[in-house]
């Protein structure tokens, strides 16, 4: 069992309706694999954005939707994993396709895809979509989670209206309880102001 920072919280501890997916946490991200200290589907976040974002899902409920969490508290180990994998030759060309069809490995990191240092190792952001009560299924954003390409700018002009609104729903709800969007993907927020501004953790998500 992983020790965890006590100004940390398992989101689903507090805020039992949200879906965690956890994608890191599986072989179903960019990578291809399970990613360096996600040992087990949770989702962390420092105590206080995460109340805040128990606040957004109750103002989601009365949309009529739920909140679905692809990443929260990322380890600064799982940022070296990505580093690493940036260096490793192309070796799955259906998986390019999925994620990053435009942009080398490298690209990623050299357009700001993917940070050399994330704001999720510090507890403070949260990657996320939203989901229909009653369906259960996802909304239609326009572009899946860690789609690095520039329909996945929050507001893209190469999205559908419905998409757009959609879009804009998640992030006017988030905004509204503190969180920021990070314009070059619809589904990364980072909360403001930070509780820990300065400090990167590495514990792992067990």
């Amino acid at each position: 069992m992983a020790s965890i920072h006590p100004g940390f919280v398992s989101i689903s501890e507090i805020c039992s309706e949200l879906k965690i997916q956890a994608s890191y946490s599986t072989e179903n991200n960019f990578t291809g694999a399970i990613v360096a200290g996600y040992k087990s589907k949770k989702a962390y976040m420092a105590k206080i954005p995460a109340n805040a974002l128990c606040e957004v899902n109750e103002v989601a409920r009365v949309r009529g939707v739920g909140l679905k969490i692809f990443d929260a508290y990322r380890p600064v180990k799982a940022v070296h994993f990505f580093q690493q994998w940036a260096k490793l030759p192309e070796n799955n060309l259906e998986l390019k396709q999925l994620y990053y069809p435009s942009f080398t490995r490298r690209e990623l990191f050299e357009k700001g895809f993917i940070a050399q240092k994330s704001s999720h190792s510090r507890g403070s952001a949260i990657d996320l979509t939203l989901f229909d009560l009653k369906t259960g299924k996802d909304l239609d954003m326009g572009s899946g989670f860690d789609y690095f390409d520039e329909i996945s700018q929050t507001e893209s002009p190469l999205i559908t209206s419905e998409q757009l609104r959609n879009r804009m729903l998640l992030k006017e709800m988030m905004e509204s309880k503190g969180f920021r969007n990070f314009s070059k993907e619809w589904w990364h927020f980072s909360y403001r102001p930070e509780p820990y501004p300065n400090q990167y953790f590495d514990f792992d998500v067990d």
